[in-house]
């Protein structure tokens, strides 16, 4: 399994803010660290991961998915619940 950090932008338009939140919650493991900053646990490569959130903001905006998987993290005044998830899945 791979640990992506995943962040997004639209252009100008919520509407699709709600359906990629809905597909990224469909990945078996994930964790939102901020409004659009999420980190997901698949069996998927990034390219896969990228198309797949690309269908769901129809075009209207940008993504990056970046492998973290077993990399060295660090945070400032994070909750302790995601901090558990981070050392658990990263």
């Amino acid at each position: 399994m791979n640990t992506y950090l995943v962040t997004y932008t639209l252009d100008n338009s919520d509407k699709s803010y709600p359906k990629i939140s809905t597909r990224l919650k469909l990945y078996p493991n994930w964790a939102k660290l901020f409004a659009r900053t999420w980190v997901i646990k698949t069996s998927r490569s990034s390219k896969r991961v990228r198309d797949e959130l690309a269908e769901a903001i129809e075009g209207e905006g940008k993504i990056m998915v970046i492998n973290i998987t077993d990399s060295a993290w660090a945070t400032y005044k994070m909750d302790d619940k995601l901090i558990d998830w981070l050392k658990s899945n990263v």
